[in-house]
């Protein structure tokens, strides 16, 4: 159904487009002519992983946005440790990216391309590659992926002057910033100007997602994440050992499961290897399961009784929509991204962050009261189907894609 399919990481394009004579035609100035609007979607793809991968592959694959443009992936995968970095490296890169998009982008094209505009230098890279688009006459839909302005309250995103520059550039640049949520507004307006900025939530596939009964013999906790400290996973260490001190009758028997889904691989990241030993040093070490593909991640979710997420900092995490979605209930930090998603009490519990009593508090009180699971369980799937199903997904950006296609 999609035609020819090219695979190339690094600096090339995956083009999954179709033959622009199956598509029904969203060109206004053809003339009978089928001429599908071409969307480019430039982000960090395979081999790395993470939201904006996730995001981006979810666009470009997605049936039914092929069937009516012209989807084009343009990767721009990097080295893992090179992230953000200024280096010569990066700056060859930067070329080689702005050129790409200038190759790829035509007339009734629209570029988007999915970024955490932060820090500088990636705010600049963005706007190389606006700017290589727009001299090919292409819209630009901007897509913002950071955590900082949805995490500060009002007025407290404070840059330096060149990013300030990098920020003005792409409200000129840019013809729409996509933001995650609005809570992203207060603190972007007043960098970019008037540029559009509609709120697009994260999405998954709903009914994709095995709904969990949140019900089972020996309720399971789910950890998915990278293994950071700032996923908090210390923190959900330091809980789990005062949920087990406050049930001395339980002996060597834990009452709970614990899975933790996150990569092991060794030798990586210097970070990873010290937490990973913390917690095989805590005696949880079989609880590491490691990456899993995502379809594994729903399994051990429709398996699962809570969902705990003791993040610090976060955009807008994927792992929080898929549990939602798997109706589990949610124990997660109470900052700004975690509870726009998750009401207090309704979905799930929230904590401060770094709260270890208050986290095993909460797990507690889950763990002994599987009707509130199940309630809460169920108020979260109805969230996910409202809020992050693909079909909102979808129409949201359908839509900006074919009211920027059709202006170009």
């Amino acid at each position: 159904m999609w035609g020819r399919l090219r695979h190339r990481y690094g600096d090339h394009a995956i083009d999954r487009g179709v033959s622009p004579s199956t598509l029904p035609s969203n060109d206004p100035t053809s003339a009978g002519v089928s001429r599908p609007i071409r969307v480019i979607v430039v982000a960090h793809g395979p081999p790395l992983a993470g939201g904006i991968t996730t995001v981006a592959l979810d666009l470009v694959e997605d049936p039914e946005l092929n069937e009516t443009f012209e989807m084009v992936f343009q990767n721009t995968s990097q080295a893992q440790d090179q992230r953000g970095k200024f280096s010569l490296v990066n700056i060859e890169r930067v070329v080689g990216d702005a050129w790409q998009t200038f190759r790829l982008a035509r007339r009734h094209t629209v570029v988007h391309t999915h970024s955490v505009q932060d820090p500088t230098f990636v705010a600049w890279r963005q706007v190389a590659i606006a700017a290589a688009a727009k001299l090919r006459g292409a819209r630009v839909l901007l897509h913002n992926h950071a955590y900082r302005p949805y995490m500060e309250k009002p007025g407290g995103y404070v840059v330096g002057r060149a990013h300030r520059m990098a920020y003005w550039l792409l409200g000129q640049l840019g013809d729409a910033n996509v933001l995650l949520d609005a809570a992203g507004i207060p603190n972007l307006r007043p960098l970019m100007g008037n540029i559009p900025m509609p709120v697009v939530a994260n999405s998954v596939v709903v009914d994709d997602v095995v709904a969990s009964s949140a019900d089972h013999e020996l309720p399971v906790i789910l950890f998915v994440g990278e293994l950071l400290e700032r996923k908090g996973v210390l923190v959900l260490l330091d809980a789990l050992d005062r949920l087990d001190a406050a049930s001395p009758e339980q002996g060597a028997k834990p009452s709970y499961e614990l899975r933790i889904l996150g990569d092991t691989t060794p030798g990586k990241d210097p970070e990873k290897d010290r937490i990973r030993a913390e917690i095989a040093a805590r005696g949880r070490g079989d609880s590491l399961l490691g990456a899993v593909p995502r379809a594994e991640v729903y399994r051990h979710l429709s398996e699962s009784d809570v969902f705990v997420f003791p993040s610090f900092v976060e955009g807008q995490p994927f792992s929080v929509i898929e549990a939602l979605a798997a109706g589990v209930p949610i124990v997660g930090s109470n900052i700004p991204t975690v509870a726009a998603m998750v009401d207090d009490g309704t979905q799930g519990s929230l904590v401060a962050p770094g709260d270890a009593g208050a986290l095993a508090n909460a797990l507690e009180q889950l763990l002994n009261d599987p009707e509130t699971r199940r309630a809460m369980g169920t108020a979260g799937r109805v969230r996910a189907i409202e809020r992050y199903d693909r079909k909102v997904f979808r129409a949201s950006v359908g839509k900006l894609y074919s009211e920027l296609g059709q202006r170009s």
